[in-house]
């Protein structure tokens, strides 16, 4: 399975890293940003069972987490966690070319190229709308939420790619 073998390099690479230094230019995060964020991923049948892929990132003002979740419970409760991997972080602020306030995520190990960038804003999905952070981790926008909920699906090959490592 492609989870197992970019596990296996994720964790390294970030527990390698997790004991060098934090860049001074960092930037504040917002309280607004910091928490948990859930993407949905995607659902599948497994053996006449409906099971639900969820990601959980967890941003601190110092730190970013992410786990990635299965549920079969069509409410999205009792979650299990997967397997997951954490990492020191420092955000630089910049606004884009419509003014929205964006942070760029840098890892230690990676201090001259950010990993990923993170925005606020409100979407409408599922019939509500709802604050969402977006996160373009390359070329795509992956929306997370603060509660699990099925919208904006990432899609079945981001299980394992989100590149907050890379």
């Amino acid at each position: 399975m492609k989870i197992k073998g970019v596990l296996v390099g994720l964790v390294g690479l970030l527990l390698g890293g997790s004991g060098l230094t934090v860049s001074a230019q960092a930037d504040t995060l917002p309280s607004q940003y910091q928490g948990s964020w859930y993407g949905y991923i995607s659902s599948e049948k497994i053996h006449h069972v409906r099971h639900y892929h969820f990601s959980r990132l967890t941003v601190k003002a110092r730190r970013i987490s992410f786990d990635y979740q299965t549920t079969t419970n069509a409410h999205f409760k009792n979650r299990k966690w997967t397997w997951g991997a954490s990492a020191l972080a420092t955000y630089r602020s910049k606004k884009d070319k419509k003014k929205r306030q964006i942070y760029k995520i840098y890892l230690p190990i990676y201090d001259d190229d950010p990993v990923a960038k993170i925005r606020l804003e409100t979407v409408t999905g599922v019939g509500a709308s709802r604050q969402a952070l977006i996160l373009n981790a390359g070329y795509e926008n992956l929306y997370l939420f603060r509660q699990p909920v099925r919208s904006h699906p990432w899609g079945i090959g981001y299980e394992d790619s989100l590149e907050l490592y890379d």
